[in-house]
């Protein structure tokens, strides 16, 4: 018997005895009548015998039995084909009849093949309604074989059944189906841009009773092709359902990922806000709530109830823990951290970045680290490494780069930057050269290529690339061991191959190589997302917005939304505002425009003062003032090094016309929003997260329209960058703020003018208003929601840097608000030890070995933030010593006399000025014990990494602070 499904010219004799052969090896009796056999033992068998046997194969073998075995379906093939093959001239196998089971025994043998020719010699006379039984039996066979020799005949057929489409057709969910398996299998881009034409015809007719059946596979297939618009249509239909599907949850909850991960909005956090309270026990949907949440501002304890109760054994709620104990981690609540990461453990759902994290927050417990620190174990940190498991077949073509990042760029290293930067080059080209030969790369493979690349470029001492332009002068040797300037070089270099990486994987034949579960439009469009980010954080954006163009056309319409929001970035970070401003006025219309989406340039305090034509005068001003503070190595030796302060000045510029949102943005008609010194930037991406702010880049931002706008006509003061209520951080409110309240305050500035505060600031710093005697008739409060327009406004500028004068002036308000004098400096008799017990950055591994020394030397262990700022004021002023590892409450320096000795622990890798200046300005001498970043720590950024002091050393150095030399 034939082997394969070729047809058969002549079944005759030979086919006949053979078939008699195996069912009697079978026991099963020859089908049909005896008549009938004996006509296949003659030399021409008639076509009506084969034909006949065929019906009588289809009836005694196949017909109404579920499990029939491979060699009857086989032998029926033969028999129908045979009969085909001789059918008289104006026959078809479609007019004549068993095509019907000749479709569904090729596709219970697994013949993909004859099957997707017969879709396609047929497509036109499927068309007609004489034959959608065939057509549909087709789509059927071929969806369940599914792969990429089904696509296109699947489509064929579509396109066939599609000219007589109606929403009410009986068999639209056959051919949902079908169009969800296209999108899975599809490995190139044409096939899913069919699949969107016909999303965009079905998505009006899912409300429809009779939808319920393909709204499934229907949202399988919008998500597939990262259809935006039809999954928000079909998100409203489900939640507009007043009876939902009980098992709808799960589509619910993939339309709604696809949103929130691809084009996050106003419509779209409405719409997961309505899921998560119809399903508050899916965690998809929760996650993506608290994503969304997360970017306005929420705090991780806003976020933590609906996601810890979630049920454990949910496939998904590893995910939505895994999210929970990052935000805790990076809010530093440990408690939250550890506890979630132990309900993680439990289910065996730690990976290493979470077993990472948990040995961070085991550091504050004096665990095993502490211990083999004791011993002189812990090991110091390496160079950044290139992980093989993580890049697959990429590490080959990528181990010429971890070569040169073998190299630590340290500031005595033997390599030059020059050397370092042209290595990065050659590297390049050569991997570039290499990944047209890796034909076999999925697209899941390059997507987590690119992230571990991209966490190496954010990690480690990588991470200090991102300090260039932070400080208006350069970063030494006498700031650490660590080169600016070297670490941008190696940083820059693998974004360099992120780019090439995504720009070869987006741009190949087959873009989609290893779905379904290897690739999807979305990991295609993450690819994009990711290299527009690396171009970004190298500057490049003009060769980002070109790289994006070349992508949507090779997308031919797909992903549009999603492009357009990655293309919204790079317009903002190129500061093409005007393009950027026609493209939101020609989409005016779309449904997320809510109350208008309005686009501003961005610039600093003087390119903003220019825009605006306004004039600054000068209210105070400090020279630079220079200073010197000592540095105690890793080996004990100490080493002295000058440093220049910056100078600052404190001007005021009146306005007209200011508007003022979010609480912390200024907005002119001419110079748009008022952007932040890169020092601050360092915080967090500005604007900072609230619900008005849609998008953002370092040129412009987009926010959505104000509603309507409060008039206030009163004179007011604004102060520039009120990041307060976001940052909420000690340093920057004292000496950056508060600082610059009491210099108006003092020099009458609030007599005429009430100033301007927002009501979301912290109960402390009520407090210190009050502290520095600022009435509360001279204040105009206001509230983040609130959308103001002032018509006599005086602008304080910005403050980046600690003033002598302004740190001066608050030094004896507060002295004085606290029962001291200001003019008696007299050099205290306290010791105090700063301890940051409630901290999971920075963490120091010896932590309560060296508060143990410094309290048996005398030092009390202080946690400033437990104290009132007028007792902190009492405190430090009396203070002759002050220790411990660098943190906020060293902003305490500013109360402390003359003559006090500091000193701060920290690692030799980097330190910023921040702390030397305020001893600078109170003539206080301040050191630096330099300590180690231990081991197996790489992939945090090495500002927040932990580390690991001498105890020897710092027993020496907390002497030095009691005693002197």
């Amino acid at each position: 018997m034939s082997s394969t499904h070729a047809v058969v010219p002549a079944l005759g004799r030979l086919w006949f005895n053979e078939l008699s052969e195996r069912c009697a090896k079978e026991g099963v009796p020859l089908p049909g009548p005896e008549n009938l056999h004996q006509k296949f033992n003659q030399p021409e068998v008639p076509p009506a015998a084969r034909g006949k046997l065929a019906q009588v194969m289809h009836v005694e073998w196949v017909k109404g039995r579920a499990d029939v075995p491979a060699w009857q379906l086989q032998a029926l093939v033969e028999a129908i084909e045979a009969w085909w093959h001789l059918l008289p001239e104006g026959s078809t196998p479609l007019t004549a009849g068993l095509a019907p089971a000749w479709v569904r025994a090729q596709g219970s043998l697994g013949h993909i093949e004859p099957l997707a020719e017969a879709a396609l010699r047929w497509q036109e006379q499927l068309a007609s309604p004489d034959h959608e039984a065939v057509a549909l039996g087709l789509l059927r066979q071929l969806r369940r074989l599914k792969g990429e020799a089904s696509i296109g005949p699947s489509l064929a057929l579509i396109d066939a059944l599609g000219q007589r489409w109606q929403p009410e057709a009986s068999w639209t969910q056959e051919m949902v189906g079908t169009l969800a398996m296209v999108a899975r299998a599809a490995e190139t881009l044409p096939p899913l841009q069919r699949v969107a034409a016909w999303l965009d015809r079905l998505a009006p007719h899912a409300s429809r009773p009779d939808a319920r059946g393909w709204l499934a596979p229907l949202t399988a297939a919008a998500v597939r092709c990262a259809a935006l618009p039809v999954l928000r249509q079909l998100a409203e239909t489900m939640l507009d359902d007043e009876e939902p599907d009980p098992g709808g949850g799960f589509s619910l909850a993939a339309a709604l990922e696809t949103l929130g991960e691809l084009a996050p909005s106003p419509s779209v956090h409405a719409l997961v806000t309505r899921a998560a309270k119809l399903w508050p026990k899916q965690p998809s949907v929760q996650v993506e709530l608290a994503k969304l949440k997360r970017a306005e501002g929420a705090t991780v304890q806003q976020l933590a109830a609906p996601l810890l109760a979630l049920e454990a054994t949910h496939p998904a709620t590893p995910a939505a823990w895994q999210l929970l104990a990052e935000y805790a981690f990076h809010d530093g609540d440990i408690a939250l951290a550890k506890e979630t990461y132990q309900r993680l453990a439990e289910l065996g759902q730690l990976d290493e970045q979470s077993q990472l994290r948990l040995d961070h927050l085991s550091l504050h417990q004096g665990g095993t680290a502490a211990a083999a620190s004791a011993a002189g174990t812990l090991p110091e940190t390496g160079t950044p490494v290139l992980d093989p498991a993580q890049l697959g077949p990429l590490a080959e073509p990528l181990a010429a780069l971890g070569l040169v990042l073998a190299q630590a760029p340290r500031h005595d290293s033997p390599v030059s930057l020059a050397d370092t930067e042209a290595r990065c080059r050659q590297t390049l080209a050569a991997f570039e050269h290499m990944l047209p030969a890796l034909d076999g790369l999925t697209l899941a493979e390059a997507g987590q290529a690119a992230s571990h690349l991209w966490a190496l470029a954010n990690s480690g001492a990588l991470d200090l690339a991102h300090w260039e332009g932070v400080f208006p002068f350069e970063i030494g040797p006498a700031f650490g061991t660590l080169d600016g300037h070297r670490c941008r070089a190696q940083c820059q270099g693998v974004l360099q191959h992120l780019v090439a990486l995504c720009r070869h994987a987006v741009r190949r034949e087959r873009p989609l190589l290893g779905a379904p579960g290897d690739a999807s439009l979305a990991m295609l469009l993450d690819l994009l997302r990711q290299q527009l980010d690396a171009q970004l954080a190298m500057k490049q954006a003009d060769e980002a917005l070109a790289d994006l163009d070349d992508a949507a056309a090779r997308l031919g319409g797909l992903g549009h939304t999603a492009l357009a929001a990655l293309r919204e970035r790079a317009l903002l970070a190129a500061g093409r505002i005007d393009t950027l401003r026609a493209e939101l006025d020609a989409a005016h219309s779309g449904a997320d425009t809510q109350r208008g989406a309005e686009a501003w340039p961005m610039r600093e305090w003087d390119d903003w003062l220019r825009a605006e034509g306004l004039t600054a005068h000068p209210l105070l001003h400090d020279e630079p003032l220079v200073g010197q503070f000592d540095v105690v190595d890793t080996t004990g030796r100490v080493r002295s090094h000058a440093h220049e302060m910056v100078g600052t000045t404190l001007s005021l510029a009146r306005t007209t016309d200011l508007r003022v949102r979010n609480v912390h943005l200024l907005i002119g008609t001419q110079g748009g929003v008022l952007k932040p010194h890169p020092w601050h930037l360092q915080m967090g991406e500005f604007p900072y997260p609230h619900p008005n702010v849609l998008a953002r880049g370092a040129g412009g931002t987009v926010l959505r329209g104000a509603g309507l706008w409060k008039r206030l006509d009163e004179p007011l003061v604004v102060l520039a960058n009120m990041d307060a209520p976001f940052h909420r951080n000690y340093y920057h409110w004292m000496v950056l703020t508060l600082a610059r309240i009491q210099a108006l305050l003092s020099r009458g500035i609030l007599k005429t003018r009430k100033l301007l505060l927002p009501r979301e600031l912290t109960g402390w710093m009520l407090s210190s208003l009050h502290d520095i005697g600022l009435d509360e008739t001279r204040v105009r409060w206001y509230s983040a929601e609130d959308d103001l327009r002032l018509t006599d406004a005086v602008i304080a500028s910005p403050s980046e840097f600690a003033s002598a004068t302004m740190v001066e002036g608050l030094r004896r308000r507060l002295t004085q608000a606290a029962g001291l004098d200001p003019d008696a400096e007299t050099p205290g008799d306290r010791l105090i030890y700063l301890a940051r017990r409630g901290e999971t950055r920075r963490p120091m591994v010896e932590a309560e070995q060296v508060i143990n020394i410094a309290e048996a030397l005398g030092f009390e262990i202080v946690a400033a933030e437990t104290l009132s700022l007028l007792d902190q004021v009492r405190l430090f002023a009396s203070a002759r010593g002050i220790a411990g590892p660098p943190g906020a409450a060293f902003t305490n320096l500013m109360w402390a006399p003359p003559g006090a000795r500091v000193l701060t622990i920290f690692k030799q890798d980097i330190n910023g000025p921040t702390f030397f200046d305020l001893s600078f300005l109170r003539g206080q001498q301040h050191r630096w014990l330099q300590a180690r970043s231990i081991a197996g720590f790489e992939s945090v950024s090495i500002v927040t990494s932990p580390f690991s002091v001498d105890v020897d050393l710092a027993r020496r150095e907390l002497q030095w602070v009691r005693d002197g030399e």
